[in-house]
């Protein structure tokens, strides 16, 4: 297997982990928010409303949006899919994202809402090996697909309705789980019934969740509240039924660590960003950090490429 490295999706582009230009992309100075990978074919979204797809060694701009894209999954048979604003998926393709008429007639849709009372977004999207779609509501619990995008049904048996982060085991297709404003949730059926467990963690509000390709552990970060005070990170080997709180970040941070803000490779590398624009790296599955970036642009997420 080809060695993989991290490239960091920030304010002002696509940056390597010393903040130098990466990937060549093609609009240094966007502001790139998130982005997906698939062996060597990297999406990003730019700006906010345009996707740039870097494919046998080209980028090219795939589509323009009519809303705010928030995240993006590629599928199981390469297809890209997009969450966004309003809480709508669609697929891209044809310079266009064109919405899935399904998605929107998810019958839990009109008790999605917000705290501030603005309309519900598609946080964050993952696909798991079965070729299984989530996206996660914020605010609605999570919604799912088995068929390829063609029929979604709500999951919300055991799961906190205000989820911030959904994602898929890497290589056990049954598992699934979720960063929530109430802790850490995860299934091993699919998604049909949650469990919360947060033994170890004295705050519970969380916004980003993941797992080692290569073992069954997990990261995740934690706060007293949406305003990131008191983040940490927390570590789990055995689906969360117990963490501990990580050494080598700093003690007291004033932010979230945020969706999108974690990343795990193979062989126990990990990486987290703490207040925006610096970069950790761990190299024993999460159980101690160092810093290896600073005053970088602030970095919106991790892609491993």
């Amino acid at each position: 297997m080809a060695s993989r490295r991290i490239v960091l999706a920030t304010q002002e582009g696509l940056r390597a982990m010393d903040g130098s230009p990466a990937l060549d992309f093609p609009l240094p100075d966007a502001v790139v928010t998130a982005g997906a990978v698939r062996g060597r074919d990297v999406a990003v979204i730019a700006g906010e409303r345009q996707v740039w797809i870097l494919e046998r060694g080209a980028w090219r701009k795939d589509a323009s949006a009519s809303l705010r894209l928030n995240c993006l999954a590629w599928s199981p048979d390469g297809r890209l899919l997009a969450g966004t604003e309003g809480a709508r998926v669609g697929w891209v393709r044809d310079g266009d994202v064109r919405w899935i008429e399904a998605f929107d007639r998810v019958p839990e849709r009109p008790g999605w809402d917000t705290p501030w009372g603005g309309p519900a977004d598609v946080r964050s999207l993952a696909g798991s090996t079965d070729g299984t779609l989530y996206a996660n509501i914020h605010v609605g619990w999570i919604v799912a697909s088995r068929d390829h995008g063609e029929t979604w049904r709500s999951l919300t048996d055991g799961l906190d309705k205000d989820v911030h982060m959904v994602a898929a085991h890497p290589i056990r297709p049954e598992i699934v789980f979720a960063a929530t404003a109430n802790g850490f949730h995860i299934s091993s059926d699919h998604g049909s019934r949650f469990a919360a467990r947060t033994d170890g963690m004295p705050y519970h509000y969380q916004r980003a969740v993941a797992c080692f390709p290569d073992r069954d552990v997990y990261l995740a970060s934690t706060a007293r509240h949406d305003g990131g005070s008191g983040a940490s990170l927390y570590r789990s080997e055995d689906e969360g039924r117990h963490w501990i709180r990580v050494d080598g970040l700093p003690a007291k941070l004033d932010r979230n660590i945020n969706t999108h803000q974690v990343g795990c490779l193979d062989g126990g590398r990990a990486f987290v960003v703490a207040r925006d624009t610096q970069l950790y790296e761990s190299i024993d599955y999460g159980l101690t950090w160092r810093r290896v970036g600073d005053d970088l642009p602030a970095i919106h997420a991790i892609l491993v490429v």
